[in-house]
């Protein structure tokens, strides 16, 4: 056989290999994919929330006609708002006036919250990891009494355990205690590997937390 034919087999040959290969690689899993495939949620927002980043507590995922026990866990009626474009608004409100931090300082009237949470209800929230590292978990509550507490879990496995959150009580005497708001920023610690999950928080122990924003920075 000339080397001319021998060569051009053999070229042949690798452009099969290397379509097949591609090939496998489409069919192939997602690995940094870490969503349960029977999760109906979508991201409220259109797309996964990021971390490192600030997740709004309102943005929690949208179920399929605003399901519950799909994206929410709620004891009372789900309900139409201005603040979610589905029908599955649980205890959401707007600050408006009179809202201030453990430090006196009045809140922006323009912030939104989820409020008259009750033990063991929860949130769920597609987000995007960008990067594999330790990230350091914030948030921005108010908490009307001690012992309370909530858990960060990613799916399928990743969880913080229960984080106490401190009570907001005692620090502006005079204000409702569920409108005095604290900013932790250093609640937990967490490594995740790079990729997208759904993430839910869930109140623990205690009833009464108001529920801002959660914020997850990159460790040095």
């Amino acid at each position: 056989m000339k080397p001319s034919k021998i060569i051009g087999m053999a070229l042949g040959l690798l452009a099969v290999a290397v379509v097949a290969n591609q090939s496998r690689g489409a069919d192939a899993p997602d690995a940094s994919n870490h969503v349960p495939a029977d999760y109906a949620g979508k991201p409220e927002t259109g797309t996964p929330q990021m971390i490192p980043g600030t997740i709004a507590a309102v943005n929690y995922d949208e179920a399929p006609a605003g399901a519950t026990d799909v994206t929410f866990s709620y004891h009372g009626k789900a309900v139409q708002t201005k603040y979610r474009k589905a029908a599955d608004s649980i205890g959401i409100a707007g600050f408006g006036n009179g809202h201030v931090s453990t430090a006196g300082v009045a809140e922006a009237p323009d912030q939104v919250y989820v409020g008259w949470t009750q033990s063991s209800e929860w949130l769920k929230y597609t987000v995007q990891v960008a990067e594999t590292g330790t990230y350091i978990i914030g948030a921005k509550v108010s908490a009307g009494s001690k012992g309370a507490t909530l858990t960060f879990s990613f799916s399928p496995d990743i969880t913080t355990g229960e984080i106490e959150i401190p009570t907001t009580a005692g620090f502006r005497p005079g204000v409702e205690v569920y409108h005095v708001w604290e900013k932790l920023d250093n609640l937990k610690e967490i490594t995740l590997p790079a990729g997208t999950y759904v993430m839910t928080v869930k109140i623990g122990k205690i009833a009464g937390m108001n529920l801002e924003s959660f914020f997850f920075t990159k460790k040095a």
